[in-house]
C-alpha cells in the first residue's frame, strides 16, 4: 500500500507539473504542494476512489507520467484532454486555482514589483479618492432614485419565468 501511495503522489506531481511547470520566477505547481491540494479536491468534488481512477485515466492515455519525459507527458494530457474534456477543464481548473493560492507564488507576483494582497480585505487596494470632475460617468444613462421612491418591477408579463409572478 506505500508503495501505490508514493507511485500515486509521484503521478499527480508530474501532473501538476507538466500544467505549471515553473521558471525562472516561479516555482513549478509541486514545490507549492498542488498535487496535495488536487486529491484532496478531486476527491471532493468526484468522491472516494476518483484519484485512483483518475490516475488510472491517466495510464490509459499512455501513461503513467511519471516514468515519461516532458514530450511524453504533455502527449498524454493532450490525448486526455480530447477524451475527456470535463476531467481535463476540472483538473485545469482546480491546478491553477491551488497554485495562486499559494504564498510561495504570492511572493513571486511581489517580486516581480506588483503590489499584490492574497485577501484583499480588510486591507484592500489603493484606488484614490474619488473626484467628481474626473470620475463622474459622462454616457447620460441611468439615473439616481431614492430608496423611498424604489418600486417593485411587474414581472407577471415575463414569460420566460413559467408562469405568474405577480
Amino acid at each position: 500500500m506505500r508503495c501505490e501511495a508514493k507511485a500515486l503522489a509521484a503521478e499527480l506531481a508530474a501532473l501538476v507539473d507538466v500544467l505549471v511547470p515553473g521558471d525562472e520566477a516561479f516555482p513549478p505547481a509541486s514545490e507549492v504542494g498542488v498535487q496535495a491540494k488536487l486529491a484532496d479536491r478531486w476527491t471532493l468534488m468526484q468522491g472516494e476512489g476518483s484519484v485512483r481512477a483518475l490516475a488510472d485515466a491517466l495510464a490509459a492515455a499512455g501513461g503513467p507520467l511519471a516514468r515519461l519525459d516532458g514530450d511524453g507527458r504533455t502527449a498524454v494530457l493532450t490525448r486526455v484532454e480530447r477524451e475527456r474534456p470535463d476531467d481535463f477543464l476540472l483538473v485545469r481548473n482546480i491546478v491553477y486555482l491551488s497554485y495562486y493560492e499559494s504564498p510561495a507564488v504570492h511572493e513571486a507576483i511581489r517580486a516581480m514589483g506588483f503590489t499584490y494582497h492574497a485577501t484583499p480585505l480588510p486591507t484592500g487596494y489603493d484606488v484614490g479618492r474619488f473626484d467628481a470632475a474626473s470620475d463622474t460617468p459622462r454616457h447620460g444613462r441611468g439615473a439616481f432614485v431614492p430608496t423611498d421612491d424604489v418600486r417593485r418591477v411587474d414581472l407577471s408579463k415575463l414569460d420566460f419565468l413559467g408562469g405568474d409572478h405577480a
